[in-house]
């Protein structure tokens, strides 16, 4: 069993602590073309064997066709031009859904695997004394025929390709141009009886619609009687064009100008109404101003005003005339005032009377013009729906003329077609040609079996290992589990140095691989949080025979060796497994530390490394995980983990017990373990999320038994890490393999040194 340190890209960050960045990983969740590439190197032996079996399958099968079941191929081409009438014309009259002439070769081509001209084949003397007609069974002949001639028809041409293979090189040219006569002789006299039973078809729709024009005449010279005069013209663009419509844009015109006319004197009325709001214009106040009384008041004041400027000169303003002639000054103002006043009202009420008068006028005139409008437009309405009924027979005289003209036309073509007996123009294009040399198998079919055979072998092995759900390599941990790996525990069956315990393998082989696997774990580990976060450490996996116990027990031990002082606990009390691996180990142990009955100084075991001791499981209780969850467990860790450097518990798979998640939520972090191509990706998934609902800190994966194959990291690791710890000058520390026997019996030593859920096996 060997370890393989981790590479840059096989490490993901901590779920919790962030790790450097040298230990982040960047490999992506999907499929690279890398991964690819490893897949094809890993089963490059698949591969190979598989292209081998293939191939020879393929030339064998090839060989075999080439001996026994040669085939002759010979082809003609019939070229078909449609002479028919382009539009197939009913009374209905539809349109192809697609190209006429693309649909003409498709038909033909069917046509000449038709029944009759299959049985006219059969039939001919050539065709019998063929080889191939007489190596087939009586009555089969027909349904060979069918199955063997080809018929397709030659995309963007008028020609139809007529092929046929056999056995014998002597045999198709025969049949294919027995097949491309007999077709042309039938096609054209078929044609002509076809359109001689259509002729009469048409002549009798033609004789109809002629009948129905007629009447369709009539109907209309009826109609036009009861319009009004000038409305009847056969000139649709001018139906409705009379004097209706004329008198009717009249009226709306004459309504319109009322409307205007009466809006504009009801704002006047409204005006005037309201004496705040009436408007004094000057003319009115010149009419007033023109008034004599207005006039007399106005030269009276004028005169006294004159009378009172001679006053003012000569005697000033006390004097008595002078304010005599100013009291009658200022009546006569006065007065002058009340008059203006009084026609000017006067002349306002005349003005307010006339518009109220003008506008009574004008309502009543659009009143009037409106009844008319509504006369006109109901004759205009009824003029509309008379004439909407006027064009449609128009149209439907127009429809059937159309008609009759297409009809003559197409009954002209069918007589012409009857009388040259010319409806489908076909010949044979191309005869067929005795075969040169065999058309199945062809010799460049040979590369192409090689090739498929070597791509199937390709698929099919790439499609194995897409299909292979397990955790097997370092990739698989950190793409599809997002765990950081702490490091790689190679097959002990890879393993150059002879391990007899793998859970000892630490202090028994100093310079194995799988020592320096552990190293690696101890490195790592120190780099997934600080030292005062990773005292206490819950070593568990899945399911059973994933090898806890070997794990917990070698990194305990290198830890040990590199100076820290470290407390291996079996917290497994189910089925505990430390007490194989040490001896030592007393009847007393966890679980009598946690029911009271010993303390930790006295349950501590003393190793043969000097910085690590041990505490056994003691006595199996009825219930575990009650122990495991108690208040003595709780300070049993701060006990521990005051008195050493590092405290690391094995314990039951986390899937099969509910141990595991007690320990892993009370102490400072946890490693899982997966078993290489034994772990599925779901079961692996399952024990992460688990642990991770009950808030464990989980500090990365351990991959155990991770198996050499071709092209893999771990070969060339494994080769590289031995070349380099060789040297000449001495003795290599590797040495031969027990034999088989022996080999044997160290595997049976690894199943009884674990229990049946580990642990110490690796591989």
């Amino acid at each position: 069993m060997t370890s393989i340190p981790t590479t840059i890209s096989e490490r993901v960050p901590l779920p919790a602590v962030a790790p450097p960045p040298a230990m982040v990983s960047a490999a992506p969740k999907t499929i690279t073309p890398a991964d690819i590439l490893g897949m094809l190197k890993q089963r490059l032996v698949w591969i190979v064997v598989l292209s081998i079996l293939f191939g020879a399958m393929g030339v064998g099968l090839f060989l075999l066709a080439y001996t026994k079941f040669p085939e002759y191929s010979a082809k003609g081409l019939i070229e078909c031009i449609s002479n028919q009438p382009k539009k197939s014309l009913t009374v209905g009259d539809t349109q192809m859904a697609q190209d006429p002439y693309t649909r003409f070769v498709m038909s033909q081509a069917l046509f000449i695997k038709s029944f009759p001209i299959l049985s006219a084949v059969l039939k001919d003397p050539e065709v019998r004394e063929t080889q191939w007609f007489k190596d087939i069974k009586q009555g089969d002949q027909l349904s060979e025929l069918e199955k063997s001639l080809s018929c397709e028809p030659i995309r963007d041409t008028n020609y139809v390709e007529v092929s046929m293979s056999t056995r014998s090189k002597a045999d198709p040219h025969k049949i294919v141009n027995t097949v491309i006569n007999i077709y042309l002789t039938e096609v054209r006299e078929q044609a002509s009886t076809q359109f001689r039973q259509e002729l009469s078809e048409y002549k009798r729709e033609l004789s109809d619609i002629k009948d129905q024009i007629t009447k369709k005449n009539d109907e209309i010279r009826a109609f036009r009687t009861s319009l009004p005069a000038g409305e009847a013209t056969i000139d649709k663009s001018r139906l409705g064009q009379g004097v209706i419509l004329r008198q009717l844009e009249d009226d709306q015109k004459v309504v319109g100008e009322y409307e205007l006319q009466t809006a504009e004197l009801e704002s006047l009325k409204k005006l005037y109404s309201d004496p705040a709001g009436q408007a004094v214009t000057p003319e009115d106040r010149q009419r007033v101003e023109q008034d004599p009384r207005v006039a007399q008041l106005d030269a009276q004041i004028f005169a006294l005003e004159q009378e009172m400027n001679i006053l003012l000169k000569r005697f000033g303003e006390n004097h008595r005339e002078y304010q005599e002639l100013k009291t009658r000054r200022d009546e006569a103002r006065e007065q002058l005032a009340n008059v203006r006043q009084t026609r000017l009202q006067e002349l306002l009420d005349l003005k307010q009377q006339q518009i109220e008068t003008a506008y009574y006028n004008s309502h009543h005139a659009l009143l009037k013009a409106k009844e008319k409008l509504q006369v006109t437009q109901a004759k205009q309405a009824d003029l509309e729906r008379k004439l909407g009924d006027y064009s449609m027979l128009l149209d439907e005289l127009q429809l059937l003329s159309d008609t009759q003209t297409k009809l003559e036309d197409y009954i002209r073509e069918i007589e012409r077609i009857v009388r040259e007996r010319d409806a489908v123009r076909v010949r044979a294009a191309v005869q067929a040609s005795p075969p040169r040399e065999r058309s199945f198998p062809s010799l460049l079919m040979l590369p192409a079996v090689l090739i498929l055979a070597f791509a199937s072998a390709v698929g099919l092995s790439v499609g194995l290992e897409l299909l292979d759900t397990s955790v097997k390599t370092p990739q698989d941990v950190t793409r599809h589990l997002n765990l950081a790996l702490l490091g790689s525990v190679a097959d002990i069956d890879d393993e150059e140095v002879e391990i007899e315990h793998p859970e000892s393998a630490v202090r028994d082989a100093p310079h194995a691989m799988i020592t320096e696997a552990f190293r690696t774990i101890r490195g790592n580990l120190q780099f997934a949080a600080p030292a005062d976060r990773m005292r206490s450490l819950l070593i568990t996996s899945p399911k059973p025979e994933d090898g806890r116990t070997t794990v917990a027990a070698n990194l305990a031990a290198s830890l040990a060796i590199g100076g820290r002082r470290v407390l291996l606990v079996d917290a497994n009390l189910r089925r505990p497994a430390l007490h194989r691996l040490y001896p030592q180990i007393g009847a007393e142990g966890l679980t009598n530390i946690l029911i009271g009955e010993s303390s930790l100084p006295v349950c501590i075991q003393k190793t043969d490394l000097a910085n690590l001791d041990v505490v056994g499981s003691g006595p199996i209780p009825p219930n575990p995980a009650e122990l495991l969850s108690s208040e003595n467990f709780s300070r049993f860790v701060a006990d521990a983990t005051a008195a050493y450097d590092h405290v690391i518990f094995d314990s039951p798979p986390v899937l099969l017990a509910s141990d595991s998640s007690v320990l892993a939520s009370q102490v400072d972090g946890t490693i899982l373990v997966y078993r290489a191509k034994d772990t599925s990706r779901g079961v692996a998934l399952r024990a992460r999320t688990l642990l991770e609902h009950v808030g464990a800190h989980i500090f990365g994966a351990v991959l155990n038994a991770a198996q050499v194959r071709r092209g893999g990291y771990f070969r060339e690791q494994l080769r590289t890490f031995y070349e380099y710890r060789h040297d000449d000058e001495q003795e290599p520390l590797t040495r031969a393999l027990p034999d088989t026997a022996q080999h044997a019996d160290a595997n049976d030593a690894l199943h009884d040194s674990g229990d049946d859920d580990d642990d110490g096996k690796t591989a």
